[in-house]
């Protein structure tokens, strides 16, 4: 059964029949270099619809945040979006205005990433799933490895989405639905901003050994960057509202920011004499990269390790 498999086992199989190699392999896009044109960066992320979908989500927050979440891995690579490309499934039994909600939440998100959508394939099925493939051009190729010494950098919004999800899974956020934090938690897992770097940041790709998105977990970007090396944790890149929520709610604040996923939130592994310039640029330092193997919290090892497919859910 490939439940008892795990994800990572079955993307090693994946990735060894194809004899994937660097810069593709173990890496959450895919390059191409064209001459004349430059590096090709190409994405496809789905999933079906119905394990997507809450109660507070309508159709089109499912397309917003469905392209949000494919875009986020080439963002995340500073490479520049540039059209985009979806594949549907649906049951019989939608209806037209759903359809157009779904399609008009993909299309919107596109062109906030200054991407076009430029088509794609229709299908009738007995679940509704969404695959987005994104194209775009980037400076340099960027690996998922960390190299010793590193420092990992993010953005300290952490904790949101992985407050509503700890909340939802409980079976309790209807209760704290008035609460202005799990308003605006909820806002941003309907519809994620996307982060898209900047071009005074692109300049410094230099600066950075090995970047991922937070879409399944801070916890679980530490772990795959952590393969082969010792990531200590010495900071909650946590956003101080949630923080104070949590305790307020008698929560795990480390559980939340670790568990969260699709913040959609860059993790950079820096250089440490650039580290000034990303925190100038509001990035906040919060892990550093040694020898050994693992991801600690200080001297604890991490047990929160974020969303993995065909293994149990984390709530």
């Amino acid at each position: 059964m490939l439940r008892e498999l795990g994800e990572d086992k079955l993307i090693n199989i994946m990735q060894s029949l194809i004899e994937l190699k660097y810069p593709n392999a173990d890496n959450d896009v895919s390059y191409v270099e064209l001459p004349n044109v430059g590096l090709l960066t190409l994405k496809i992320d789905g999933g079906s619809l119905s394990r997507t979908k809450t109660d507070f989500m309508t159709y089109y927050d499912v397309g917003w945040r469905m392209t949000i979440g494919a875009a986020s891995d080439l963002l995340v690579k500073f490479a520049k979006p540039i059209a985009l490309v979806t594949s549907l499934t649906l049951r019989g039994d939608h209806t037209e205005s759903e359809l157009e909600e779904l399609i008009k939440g993909i299309n919107d998100a596109a062109k906030a990433i200054g991407a076009s959508y430029i088509g794609g394939d229709l299908n009738e099925g007995d679940d509704d799933v969404l695959d987005v493939a994104l194209i775009g051009i980037a400076g340099k190729p960027i690996g998922r490895v960390p190299r010793l010494g590193d420092v990992l950098v993010t953005i300290p919004e952490f904790g949101f989405t992985g407050l509503i999800f700890k909340l939802w899974y409980s079976g309790l956020l209807s209760n704290y639905i008035n609460d202005s934090i799990v308003v605006k938690g909820i806002e941003l897992t309907r519809r994620p901003k996307p982060w898209i770097p900047s071009g005074e940041l692109g300049n410094r790709i230099n600066c950075v050994n090995a970047s991922m998105d937070s879409s399944d977990g801070l916890g679980r970007v530490l772990y795959e960057m952590g393969k082969g090396v010792r990531i200590r944790v010495y900071s909650l890149p946590v956003n101080k509202d949630v923080e104070s929520t949590c305790r307020r709610y008698g929560l795990s604040v480390e559980e939340v920011v670790f568990n969260g996923g699709e913040e959609y939130l860059p993790v950079l592994a820096v250089k440490p004499e650039c580290l000034d310039y990303f925190k100038a640029l509001g990035f906040v330092d919060f892990a550093k990269v040694e020898e050994g193997n693992g991801v600690y919290l200080d001297s604890r090892e991490l047990k929160h390790r974020g969303w993995v497919y065909f293994t149990k859910p984390n709530y």
